[in-house]
């Protein structure tokens, strides 16, 4: 039972009504307190993701004393399918008031909601054009995956910036959210289509490299602030600072560091298909006796598929990342003066 140990019980209550056959549903939340309904049919909207999965319905049941008949498993209702619910069992009248309550506490609590619900590109070109104390109250604001696709579409300094601020942010009124989510809501409508506009990835890699010129304080913020928000793009960040091809400016002593962690059976297979500057830096810096098996082994081993390739390179990558993050291994910086 530990996937509801940490759910609401409006929320388990909600799960529970969705699962059941429509007229026991409406019977039941006919006896229900009013207030109850409130809270419980605000949930059947916005459904803790923990109830959807797969087996959890059966779990809840079990929690109930008495055995119930129904479908195993739910999903959120959409506010015309509530609003039919709530009427057969509510009536009219008390559906529309609940329903109205429902909506005002919604807005109050997810401010930017009508964006929520738009492209992320079209909403990250109407946000460039505001100011970042702007951007990053509503990115502060809507989940994590929507705010990293959003923020994607900035210019990489503007995107850092805006992140900076989402950390430090202080919250205003109600009454200030809901006039900038409406601002903006009209501006994405009213904005041009733009067909080949920069792409996202592209912008990241920007980041990236920023990041990469930027002093390690600064990185190293960067990068957990955006772990909080979204993992994957803090990862993909991560990837984007270091690639294979950076492998052709790793200094000797790092480069035989990195080496000795690494088989020669995953060297012999990373190496094929590489640039010859990736493949003398990393020959280069192996005893003769290790390069000849090398060389042996990726004879022997023939052509092979470039996923296999990239599958090699991939491990030779994730322990070269890992002694970035341990502070063992500082890629060298664009343009920075090397000194004797």
């Amino acid at each position: 039972m530990s996937k509801l140990d940490e759910v609401k019980g409006h929320q388990r209550v909600a799960a529970f009504l969705l699962s059941l056959e429509k007229g026991t549903r409406a019977k039941v939340m006919a006896t229900m307190n009013p207030e109850t309904v409130e809270f419980v049919a605000a949930a059947m909207i916005d459904l803790d993701p923990r109830l959807t999965d797969a087996g959890v319905i059966d779990l809840l049941k079990g929690d109930v004393a008495r055995q119930l008949h129904g479908n195993s498993s739910v999903r959120s209702c959409g506010p015309d399918e509530l609003q039919r619910m709530l009427t057969e069992s509510l009536g009219p009248q008390r559906a529309e008031a609940l329903v109205g309550q429902i909506k005002t506490r919604r807005e109050r609590e997810r401010p930017f909601l009508v964006l929520e619900h738009l492209n992320p590109f079209d909403v990250g070109r109407v946000l460039r054009s505001e100011s970042h104390a702007v951007a990053a109250l509503v990115l502060a604001h809507m989940p994590p995956a929507t705010s990293a696709q959003i923020l994607k579409v900035f210019e990489s300094e503007a995107a850092i910036d805006v992140v900076r601020r989402m950390a430090t942010l202080e919250p205003p009124s109600p009454d200030v959210l809901r006039s900038v989510a409406q601002h903006l809501a009209q501006q994405v409508a009213e904005a041009p289509e733009v067909i080949g506009d920069a792409d996202p990835s592209a912008r990241l890699k920007a980041v990236a490299n920023l990041l990469n010129n930027a002093p390690p304080e600064m990185e190293q913020g960067v990068i957990a602030v955006l772990s909080e928000s979204d993992i994957s793009m803090a990862q993909e960040l991560r990837e984007y600072m270091f690639t294979w091809e950076d492998i052709a400016t790793i200094d000797t002593r790092t480069m035989q560091k990195i080496l000795g962690t690494v088989d020669t059976k995953t060297l012999s297979i990373a190496l094929k298909g590489c640039s010859t500057e990736i493949e003398e830096n990393i020959l280069g810096n192996l005893s003769s006796r290790v390069r000849e098996m090398v060389a042996e082994e990726r004879e022997l081993a023939g052509p092979v598929p470039m996923t296999e390739v990239a599958g090699a390179r991939d491990d030779i990558m994730k322990n070269i990342r890992a002694m970035i993050e341990a502070g063992e291994f500082r890629p060298s910086k664009g343009g920075e003066e090397l000194v004797a």
